[in-house]
């Protein structure tokens, strides 16, 4: 009996925990000032400027607002690790 405690009790405990992490892997936040940064330089590089918020959403970071030289503003979604624009869209807000 005492070797079906040893097991159950870790696996209650991981899967416990575990669901405490994952009740934070949705949540949103700000970019760090580093980045920021470097969200800012790959923006820059592709012709946008002036973004209206920029959050970390999971996998993909979130840009509103942006103005592209096109003079157009858009929604990006970029790749947290790569910041290659998955998605964009005109911005009608």
């Amino acid at each position: 009996m005492k070797s079906a405690a040893k097991i159950a009790l870790p696996l209650i405990l991981a899967t416990a925990l575990g669901g405490a992490a994952n009740s934070f892997a949705g949540k949103d936040r700000p970019p760090t000032p580093e980045e920021r940064g470097k969200i800012m330089k790959k923006l820059e590089a592709l012709g946008y400027s002036s973004p209206g918020e920029i959050e970390i959403e999971g996998k993909y970071v979130e840009v509103e607002g942006v103005l592209h030289t096109d003079g157009k503003r858009y929604e990006l979604k970029l790749d947290a690790k790569t910041l290659e624009v998955v998605k964009r869209k005109v911005d009608n807000d």
